[in-house]
């Protein structure tokens, strides 16, 4: 038997089947945060699954309003990338409806194209704004102490350890006689993506071992060969950043951008809540 319909929107209809498969994506996101709904929770569920498909009900329709929707070609496109690709056919997951999908690329094009309508005309911050925030917020720009590093290592996967040692001890003196790190990374270091360049990185984000010599050794010179429980390694510390406030030169690019993206947000947030003023929602009695 078919479901009603739950509620209408400008006269377009969203049917509790939609309700209910938008609960359950819900429900099925929470619980893959690993966060567990408590009954309260659970019992909100319905009205916030309304509220998420009221609002795309409204972009899409404003979308076509504006003449924003995409062309059924353009949702064929994105939605052939949305469905993994099993044994060379589309659409082998279980459960994975094609109009679904379609309607989930449609929704993701409207969406975009919605959003760069109605922020055309955001400016970018001026660059006194940036300061001004920086300075009000400068505790929130405090950084730990990272260093730049990059290394060579072997994890002796099935390997001999005594052989792979000899190899980084040989490899180690060939760098010191002037080879270029990246290159012997690449070529016989079991970790050879960015030629063993690892960033800048914190203390925590490396294996403790590790941590405790490229954080202690000398700049631009190499470490011995040591072992952390990945393996053998040879590191080479190329800069050091002491712990502090970063400064507004640091920071600016991203402030920058997360300033304009505030501006979007409130634009849409804007935009959105005009567009719920005017709507006729109607629920059945």
């Amino acid at each position: 038997m078919d479901l009603p319909n739950a509620l209408t929107v400008n006269g377009q209809p969203i049917s509790e089947a939609d309700v209910r498969a938008e609960m359950a994506a819900l429900r099925a996101h929470q619980e893959r945060s690993g966060q567990g709904l408590a009954l309260e929770q659970r019992l909100q569920l319905r009205e916030q699954a309304i509220d998420a498909l009221v609002e795309r009900t409204l972009i899409l329709q404003e979308a076509r309003r504006l003449q924003l929707a995409p062309a059924p070609q353009e949702v064929e496109k994105l939605a052939s990338t949305l469905v993994p690709r099993v044994d060379g056919v589309a659409g082998c997951r279980a459960g994975t409806d094609p109009a679904d999908v379609a309607k989930e690329a449609e929704r993701r094009l409207a969406v975009d194209r919605l959003v760069d309508h109605w922020c055309r005309n955001v400016k970018q911050p001026k660059r006194t704004e940036i300061g001004d925030y920086y300075r009000a917020h400068q505790a929130e720009f405090h950084r730990p102490e990272t260093v730049h590093a990059a290394h060579l290592t072997k994890r002796g996967e099935g390997g001999d350890p005594a052989a792979d040692r000899t190899l980084l001890a040989h490899l180690r003196e060939r760098l010191l006689a002037g080879e270029e790190f990246a290159a012997l990374a690449c070529q016989y270091s079991d970790c050879p993506e960015n030629g063993g360049d690892l960033g800048f990185f914190p203390r925590g984000v490396m294996v403790e071992e590790f941590d405790a010599v490229v954080f202690s050794a000398p700049l631009r010179q190499l470490t011995p060969v040591f072992e952390t429980c990945f393996g053998l390694h040879v590191a080479i510390v190329h800069e050091r950043r002491p712990a502090g406030v970063a400064s507004l030169n640091e920071i600016f690019p991203v402030l920058e951008k997360a300033l304009h993206r505030s501006k979007q947000d409130r634009e849409v947030g804007r935009r959105l809540d005009a567009l719920r003023g005017s709507a006729r929602i109607e629920m059945p009695r």
